[in-house]
């Protein structure tokens, strides 16, 4: 037998008469699996929407079934949720706005008189745990539309008329740490838009947000991107997602967007009548920047009857067509 004949006639025995069954026992079997061979992928062409097994390449990004292809070698720990894969590219910030995040994380004023700020991002979109112990503190920005984030960074981050057409939330809350006579006290301030430094010495990458809502507020649109920092050049990385809700099973949807990227839709299997909020997130790279976007319902977050999940993968279509 080949390598994926055993691990597949393993998984069918497995799950074969269990489900509904009081513990999944697959996650834990899979965690002990021995590594899969190395083995080329093959790129292939897709049209939209077509639904993606475990492992298929899409044009910028990929998806992958952690539960049912455990321990890759980009994730050789993971055994659940999906992982998002993507070539990402390494961007310099200008000078000036360098120089400045360096003076506030050590608790300076910068030369343009902003102050040592700490970031937190409002919304369902967060870090994630690891980035969230490690954050470079005291240097996050704020500012007051996308395009002025993205002229102060001088990042090619796309613009999107169908987002700026809605109603604009502030996305980030920044900490001021200034200091008094009795200590260190907290002014805090929101911002439209912003990013948050990740490192543990210094900042490896940006974090940046924006939230807007859709619809006359029915919908509320989160959107997350993730900039690389450094001189280096282009290589591949991943990042896992509901990787602590091991029973998940998932497909992906892939969709052409109007600027020419391919987006994937993750798809969840496992539990058709569950709320529609863990298939309403849509993933893409553009110059090497991934972004992540979340769809949630402002009203009957948890009623899937009330507001549907087409509703809401509609409405994630929507604004992926309008990013230029």
């Amino acid at each position: 037998m080949t390598f994926d004949r055993d691990e597949q006639f393993l998984h069918e025995k497995l799950s074969a008469d269990l489900h509904p069954a009081p513990v999944d026992l697959w996650p834990a079997v899979a965690e002990n699996l021995p590594a899969k061979p190395h083995r080329r992928h093959l790129w292939l062409c897709l049209a939209a929407p077509l639904l993606i097994a475990a492992g298929v390449v899409a044009t910028g990004a990929q998806f992958t079934d952690l539960r049912t292809n455990p321990r890759p070698s980009f994730a050789p720990d993971a055994t659940a949720g999906y992982a998002i894969s993507y070539e990402r590219q390494y961007y310099t910030l200008p000078a000036d706005l360098w120089a400045g995040m360096q003076a506030n994380h050590d608790l300076e004023t910068a030369e343009d008189g902003t102050l040592p700020m700490s970031g937190h991002f409002d919304g369902y979109l967060y870090l994630t745990g690891s980035d969230g112990r490690t954050t470079y503190s005291n240097a996050s920005r704020g500012y007051e539309s996308w395009s002025a984030m993205a002229e102060a960074t001088g990042l090619p981050l796309p613009e999107n008329p169908v987002l700026d057409a809605g109603e604009e939330e502030p996305a980030i809350r920044l900490h001021s740490k200034i200091i008094a006579e009795n200590g260190y006290w907290t002014d805090v301030s929101s911002a439209q838009v912003g990013f948050v430094p990740v490192g543990k010495n210094a900042p490896e990458k940006l974090c940046f947000k924006r939230l807007d809502y859709l619809n006359d507020y029915r919908y509320c649109i989160e959107l997350l991107g993730t900039v690389y920092l450094g001189d280096g050049s282009s290589d591949t990385t991943a990042v896992n997602y509901f990787n602590k809700r091991a029973a998940l099973t998932w497909d992906c949807e892939t969709y052409e967007m109007s600027n020419g990227c391919t987006a994937l839709l993750p798809l969840c299997t496992s539990n058709p009548n569950s709320s529609p909020w863990s298939s309403c997130r849509a993933y893409f790279e553009k110059d090497g920047i991934l972004y992540q976007l979340a769809c949630t319902p402002v009203s009957n977050y948890f009623d899937g009857s009330v507001v549907t999940l087409d509703d809401c993968r509609a409405t994630l279509r929507q604004v992926l067509d309008g990013f230029e």
